[in-house]
């Protein structure tokens, strides 16, 4: 077994930093062979990140890889998709770094989801998915004490809204929904969509595409749709579900057919 310790406040300033601390250490113990417990000694992380590289952030995605694997691939999907969307909306850098970050972070409210529910080979039953809407409002929490941070916790906390009004958790419509959630639902389907998980098999990029279309001016606000739809078919380097960053293989074909 391996164990990662770290306590508030001798380690960390807040519950995000506190989780994030631990995750690292964590990390440590599995790298030195498991069988392995790591505690936090000295100055809190924030203290501590000038001179390191790790961070916040980085030990919330820890967090969410720890949790579950597919969880984290998902939501580098998301960011991906969450990009190459605002970049065609010509939101400059700074959103840009925004919504790519609320990608990575849009699920981590998952860590707090029970693994016999996260992890359900089946259909939810309706108990069950009442516990999976509240992802959405712990993510919410977990982020909270990060600096800078309102839009991120806007993506996080409505990315499961609809344009009908009728998602969850605040029932919020319309352009009342924040753009960055609305950018995120939109990346979030077609992640969804296009991945293979135990109780269903992914959908090609066509199939995903159309019913991205039909879900338009209901679940979907229809213009970031449609800019998302023209941009995977036309552009000529749209990322594509299978796709992997840094020097791996593309294990899937750049043309829509």
């Amino acid at each position: 077994m391996s164990v990662g310790i770290a306590t508030y406040p001798e380690h960390a300033a807040s519950a995000t930093s506190l989780l994030s601390t631990a995750t690292f250490l964590l990390e440590e113990a599995k790298a030195s062979g498991g069988d392995t417990i790591r505690m936090a000694s000295g100055a809190s992380l924030e203290d501590a990140s000038a001179t390191s590289t790790f961070s916040v952030l980085e030990g919330l995605i820890l967090a969410v890889d720890t949790k579950d694997r597919y969880t984290k691939r998902h939501s580098e999907d998301v960011a991906r998709y969450a990009m190459f969307l605002a970049s065609r909306l010509g939101l400059d850098a700074d959103e840009l770094r925004v919504i790519q970050t609320a990608g990575l972070l849009h699920d981590v409210g998952k860590i707090g989801i029970p693994d016999h529910i996260l992890r359900k080979p089946g259909k939810l039953t309706a108990a069950e998915f009442d516990v999976v809407k509240q992802h959405v409002a712990l993510g919410d929490m977990i982020v909270r004490d990060l600096p800078d941070i309102d839009a991120v916790r806007a993506g996080i906390r409505h990315h499961h809204e609809r344009w009908d009004g009728t998602g969850y958790l605040d029932h919020l419509e319309g352009e009342g929904i924040p753009r960055i959630a609305r950018i995120l639902a939109v990346a979030d389907a077609f992640s969804a969509m296009t991945t293979t998980r135990p109780y269903r098999k992914a959908l090609d990029v066509r199939e995903a595409l159309g019913r991205l279309g039909d879900a338009a001016g209901t679940q979907l606000d229809e213009l970031l749709v449609a800019t998302f739809i023209e941009g995977i078919e036309h552009d000529v380097d749209p990322p594509l579900p299978g796709e992997t960053t840094g020097a791996q293989v593309i294990a899937h074909p750049r043309q829509v057919a």
